[in-house]
């Protein structure tokens, strides 16, 4: 008897220790997020929202996104580097916590979304992309409990003027500046 707790107690260690062994994406982008070869940025909602045209439900559907994390490598001059990159992240969303909502894209330029939580109530959404002129690059939605049927409804808002997106252009330009360097 005792034998078999300490075998179950042994399997147990082993299956906790190769589970947390696995990189997470979170653990990816803090551990690039300091390095000089990456472009990161935290963006919060409030950066590019213009809350006083909002309406209630828009309102209560932005307040289930906390941020956006961006972190992105420039192809440049270093094509191993990029190539290495592309791997590393494609290895950390095999894993089954990232479900696959949608993929497109053609040898040369890919983009996938992927989402974490629950179909009704997602906790992450994930673009990761690659183009292999300009460079590869993870961009992650953070909230709570976020309702994609709402989401969509509220990205329908940028047509309607709702939400201002002069706050990302900044930032959108940072990066065409980085990979056109």
């Amino acid at each position: 008897m005792k034998t078999i707790k300490i075998v179950s107690l042994a399997l147990g260690i082993t299956a906790f220790v190769s589970c947390a062994s696995e990189p997470s994406l979170q653990e990816y982008y803090v551990e690039n997020q300091q390095d000089n070869k990456f472009i990161a940025v935290d963006v919060p909602t409030s950066m590019f929202t213009n809350a006083e045209q909002l309406d209630e439900t828009q309102k209560e559907t932005l307040e289930t996104v906390k941020k956006i994390n961006v972190l992105a490598l420039a192809v440049k001059d270093n094509k191993e580097e990029y190539e290495a990159e592309k791997v590393k992240l494609a290895d950390i969303l095999k894993n089954e916590k990232y479900q696959l909502l949608m993929k497109y894209g053609s040898n040369n330029r890919k983009a996938e979304v992927y989402f974490t939580g629950e179909e009704d109530a997602i906790d992450e959404i994930i673009v990761y992309g690659y183009d292999d002129t300009k460079g590869v690059g993870v961009a992650r939605v953070l909230g709570e409990d976020m309702n994609p049927q709402k989401l969509m409804e509220f990205m329908k808002s940028l047509n309607k003027g709702d939400i201002d997106v002069a706050g990302l252009q900044g930032i959108t330009g940072m990066f065409k500046t980085e990979i056109a360097e």
